[in-house]
């Protein structure tokens, strides 16, 4: 993407979706550069393009350690997209409450500073025990409360046998 086509999304107030797993399991030559939309101050996001393209689940988490590896890898720039600004980006506009266990031993702050529960999250991987969007409990305790997991994945093994009955 080049600055006028930067410019251009600012102009027309439009949001950046930075997908980097996508854009690594594609290789479609590079990732989003975040230094050059923020200066141009385009509205950003993480996002994880959909399951067919996504190498990480649609884990928003491991999404946002993707995102800020790959910044401060293609800058040279060890201090690009923090901890913070990394789950900002994953969580702007989405749900309303999210809880991780904090005696999770990867939880443990480590170090100089006491105050690092989320970039212990974010590069540690605790799990998110509970999720709270619109006023709704998604998840609670670990589990998942508003889907049918075994339905999903029986959905899934019947759509993956119909498709390769197709194909032999």
């Amino acid at each position: 993407v080049k600055k006028n086509e930067i410019r251009m999304l600012k102009k027309h107030e439009a949001t950046a979706v930075h997908c980097p797993s996508s854009n690594m399991k594609l290789a479609c030559g590079g990732t989003l550069s975040l230094p050059a939309y923020m200066e141009a101050g385009v509205d950003v996001r993480l996002g994880t393009d959909g399951a067919a393209s996504s190498g990480n689940g649609l884990n928003m988490q491991a999404e946002a350690r993707l995102a800020s590896l790959v910044q401060r890898h293609d800058h040279w720039d060890p201090t690009l997209l923090p901890a913070v600004e990394a789950m900002d980006l994953a969580t702007k506009g989405s749900q309303d409450w999210a809880v991780w266990n904090l005696d999770d031993v990867r939880m443990r702050p480590q170090g100089r500073s006491n105050n690092r529960h989320l970039a212990n999250l974010l590069f540690n991987g605790a799990e998110c025990m509970d999720l709270w969007v619109g006023g709704q409990a998604l998840r609670r305790d670990g589990e998942t409360r508003t889907l049918d997991e075994n339905a999903i994945l029986e959905e899934i093994d019947e759509a993956v046998s119909t498709y390769y009955e197709g194909v032999e």
